[in-house]
């Protein structure tokens, strides 16, 4: 670790919101599954009313309990969870092992990885807004809208950090 690192600097605050991010995706990932087979059937990816206005109708009429479509979902929320669990457990490897010590290359992998992840999300929510559906913060799922928020921030605090 470098000799000048501090929690509270520019580079502490960025290894702890790109910690943050991996946190949240590590805790949703782990979480996503025992809640799903508990959680609201109508829930499909964004909220139940935003997700019923774009689909047509409830999850639960699209894909009753126990049909091959709801099967689908479970797995596809499964691999989804997957992912983000490994994603957030290699965000927070990267953050506090490399970034930690003022690793460029870590700033620069965790910035990519957060752009990229936050650009995917958007796409994915274009037929939202091409349907001229709204689609507010509220209505997003944390896995999305936190990422979004923190990564541009954490950026720039850990490039000031570094420089």
């Amino acid at each position: 670790m470098s000799e000048s690192f501090r929690w509270t600097g520019a580079l502490g605050i960025s290894v702890i919101l790109f910690s943050a991010v991996g946190a949240l995706w590590v805790l949703i990932g782990v979480l996503a599954v025992p809640l799903h087979k508990r959680g609201n059937p109508d829930y499909l990816f964004v909220s139940q009313p935003v997700d019923e206005a774009f689909f047509g109708a409830p999850s639960s009429q699209l894909a009753p309990f126990d049909s091959p479509l709801a099967k689908f979902r479970s797995l596809l929320i499964t691999v989804l969870s997957g992912a983000l669990v490994a994603a957030g457990a290699l965000f927070l490897s990267v953050a506090l092992f490399g970034l930690k010590q003022g690793h460029t290359w870590a700033l620069l992998a965790l910035t990519i990885a957060g752009i990229a992840a936050v650009a995917f999300w958007w796409v994915a929510l274009l037929p939202y807004f091409r349907a001229g559906i709204p689609v507010g913060i509220g209505d997003l799922p944390p896995f999305i809208w936190v990422p979004s928020a923190l990564i541009l921030p954490a950026a720039i605090l850990g490039w000031l950090g570094i420089r």
